[in-house]
C-alpha cells in the first residue's frame, strides 16, 4: 500500500526579516558612498587652494624678475600678515623708481591673495554676490623674504599661508609657519627662487 503523504510547501517569496537585512546592507553602503563623496570634495578643494597658491606665487615671482633693481635694493620684503601700501599708483606707468614699482607690485599682489583693500591699489571685483571682495585663498596671508642686500645667486622665498578648513577663530594668534607637525600652523605653499 502506498500512502500519499502531503509534501511540505515550497517556500516562495521573501520573509520580512530578509527584506530588513537587505535594506540595512543597502543603507550602510549608501552611507559609505556619501562619506567618500564628502572626502573627495574636501580634498578637491584643498587641491584647488594649492593650485591657486602656486599661480599667485608665480605671479609675484614674475613681477620681481621684471623689477630686478627692486630685488637688489631689498624692496621686496614683506612680513606675513602685514598689508603693504603702494605710495604711487603705477597702473598708468607713473613709477619711476624701483621702490615705487616694488611697493605697487606687493600691494596689488597682496590684494589678489587676500581680497583685502590695500592703500592706493586697485580693488578686485568680488567673486560672489556679496559686497565684500574675496581673495583667491580663504583666510590667507603672504610673505616675501629676500636677503638684504641682495647679491648674485641668493635665494628669495615667497610664502602663502591659509586656513584650509576655516577653523582659525577671529582674533586668535596665527602661526605663519610651514611646519606640518604643528597643529596650530596654517597650510602653506613656498616658492624659493633666484631672481
Amino acid at each position: 500500500m502506498h500512502l500519499n503523504l502531503p509534501r511540505p510547501a515550497l517556500q516562495s517569496g521573501l520573509t520580512l526579516l530578509e527584506v530588513l537585512i537587505a535594506v540595512l546592507v543597502l543603507a550602510i553602503g549608501l552611507l559609505g558612498i556619501a562619506g567618500l563623496q564628502t572626502s573627495a570634495l574636501s580634498n578637491n578643494f584643498v587641491s584647488y587652494q594649492y593650485t591657486q597658491s602656486a599661480i599667485l606665487a608665480q605671479s609675484m615671482l614674475e613681477r620681481m624678475r621684471a623689477n630686478r633693481q627692486g630685488v637688489v635694493d631689498g624692496d621686496y620684503n614683506l612680513a606675513a600678515g602685514a598689508a603693504p601700501s603702494a605710495g604711487v599708483n603705477c597702473s598708468g606707468g607713473n613709477c619711476k623708481a624701483a621702490l615705487d614699482q616694488a611697493n605697487w607690485d606687493m600691494a596689488v599682489w597682496y590684494a589678489e591673495v587676500t581680497g583685502t583693500a590695500v592703500t592706493n591699489a586697485p580693488q578686485l571685483n568680488p567673486k560672489d554676490s556679496s559686497a565684500t571682495p574675496s581673495g583667491a585663498i580663504p583666510s590667507s596671508a603672504a610673505s616675501i623674504s629676500c636677503p638684504t642686500p641682495y647679491s648674485e645667486n641668493e635665494i628669495c622665498t615667497i610664502s602663502l599661508y591659509w586656513d584650509a578648513n576655516r577653523t582659525v577663530a577671529a582674533g586668535s594668534t596665527t602661526k605663519y609657519s610651514c611646519n606640518p607637525n604643528d597643529p596650530n600652523a596654517l597650510r602653506c605653499f613656498q616658492l624659493a627662487f633666484t631672481p
